[in-house]
């Protein structure tokens, strides 16, 4: 990775042929209403956003932090603000296009000092039951416990123990940060669990419905919360 290179980036917009049906941006890109106006706060390098638009028919306003992304997502999508979400007036340039029907926050909200109040005022953007996606790395993953128990706590580039996170969640506090905004969780799904994927497999041969989770505070790698707006 060169110094131009940002650190979460992809050098194509998201792939779904490439891809595991039951990888975090593979649910992520199945719960985005095709045709929708998105918000996507910390949009990196527009990987997400460009496939929501080009593929989904989707109008996207991403939202990130480092100069170097948000350029590269500018050619992906048609709206991008360089913006620090941690900022009173991070959502000011949104404000504009307001109101949005989906807000996406895909593995953002862990690197905020203030994630409750980018939620919130977020929520002023949204049309009434407007749609909530949100990704959060859990802290609860067996091989974090694993780790723990080890004594072992260790900071690494990438994952749930990269060094930019400033908030750590488990399946209980990531909700409770969503529903403490004035948003109420209707679904929740899980991404990196083996267990999981086995039945997301059979589920998709069988057409069972509708599936269950398996130990999400255990196994999930990644938590994704479907929430509404409450009005």
């Amino acid at each position: 990775m060169t110094a131009l290179t940002p650190k979460y980036h992809m050098e194509s917009i998201y792939n779904r042929d490439q891809t595991h049906p039951d990888d975090a941006h593979s649910i992520l890109m199945r719960l985005i209403p095709e045709g929708s106006h998105v918000l996507e706060l910390g949009c990196a390098s527009g990987y997400l956003s460009g496939y929501m638009e080009q593929v989904l028919g989707c109008r996207v306003t991403g939202l990130e932090y480092d100069p170097v992304a948000s350029a590269i997502a500018a050619t992906r999508c048609s709206e991008v603000h360089t913006v620090d979400l941690d900022t009173s007036d991070a959502l000011s340039p949104a404000q504009a296009s307001a109101p949005y029907d989906v807000l996406l926050a895909a593995a953002v909200l862990e690197h905020l000092k203030y994630p409750q109040r980018i939620l919130q005022e977020a929520r002023q953007l949204l049309r009434p039951g407007g749609l909530v996606v949100v990704s959060l790395p859990n802290i609860a993953h067996w091989k974090i416990r694993l780790r723990l128990l080890q004594g072992h706590f260790d900071y690494e580039d990438y994952g749930i123990m990269d060094r930019t996170h400033v908030t750590l969640y488990t399946y209980r506090t990531g909700r409770a940060l969503i529903e403490s905004q004035g948003y109420r969780v209707e679904k929740i799904h899980i991404a990196g669990s083996g267990l999981q994927n086995l039945l997301g497999k059979a589920q998709r041969r069988l057409r069972i419905q509708p599936v269950p989770l398996i130990l999400p505070g255990l196994l999930a790698y990644e938590l994704i919360y479907v929430a509404r707006r409450v009005d």
